[in-house]
């Protein structure tokens, strides 16, 4: 199986943080995100990783190249323009041909062990509930609904096919609103729910809680 983390946004969230630095090398618990993401993936024995960039994206090339050139199949694709999270996908799996592959966003962290993307079927997001439902959207046997139940979180994880990603027929577009989401309205997106420690680092309480944690 190959891999494909999404790097290329801005991080304007965690504000000052991210005004010289990229995201996905923002420690986390004393490791830059990527690298969490990155090393569990080798640990998975998943080896050909292509990884997109656009802010600040020279730091993260060096960053990624200088720690893992010799243990893995590492692609940096850069977006002169970005193109969303789904043009992203779609322009830097040129080389993935029709198989199977997981999609990471970079800005989540999580105990989820990622050897267990293997031999996932294709078109499945993977959720955590929501208690308070505020979350993406409603699963309901398996498969995601839409509606105005919104109990479960889409994590960030993902596996997909490049022929689901070239449907689209876009050159930018958004992985969720332009892709996943029509499969869901027609009850083709499959869902796994996932009972794991999950957060996304989007706001600087939540990097401050996970750096305390540490």
């Amino acid at each position: 199986m190959k891999a494909m983390i999404l790097a290329a946004g801005f991080g304007k969230r965690l504000g000052d943080i991210t005004e010289n630095k990229p995201k996905p090398l923002v420690q986390v618990q004393g490791k830059c995100l990527i690298d969490h993401h990155i090393e569990k993936l080798l640990f998975a024995k998943i080896k050909q990783i292509t990884i997109n960039t656009h802010y600040l994206a020279e730091q993260i090339a060096n960053h990624v190249t200088s720690k893992y050139s010799d243990s893995a199949d590492i692609s940096i694709v850069y977006e002169k323009e970005i193109l969303g999270t789904g043009g992203g996908i779609l322009n830097a799996t040129k080389n993935f041909g029709s198989e199977d592959f997981v999609v990471i966003n970079s800005d989540i962290y999580s105990d989820y062990d990622y050897s267990k993307f293997k031999n996932k079927s294709s078109t499945k997001v993977f959720v955590v509930p929501n208690d308070n439902n505020s979350g993406d959207f409603t699963v309901k046997d398996g498969t995601v609904m839409l509606g105005e139940k919104k109990d479960f979180t889409w994590t960030g994880f993902s596996v997909i096919n490049r022929d689901i990603i070239m449907s689209c027929q876009k050159e930018k577009f958004h992985y969720w609103e332009d892709c996943l989401k029509i499969h869901a309205a027609s009850n083709m997106l499959e869902a796994e729910i996932l009972n794991i420690n999950w957060y996304d680092v989007g706001s600087i309480d939540v990097l401050n809680y996970l750096n305390k944690e540490s």
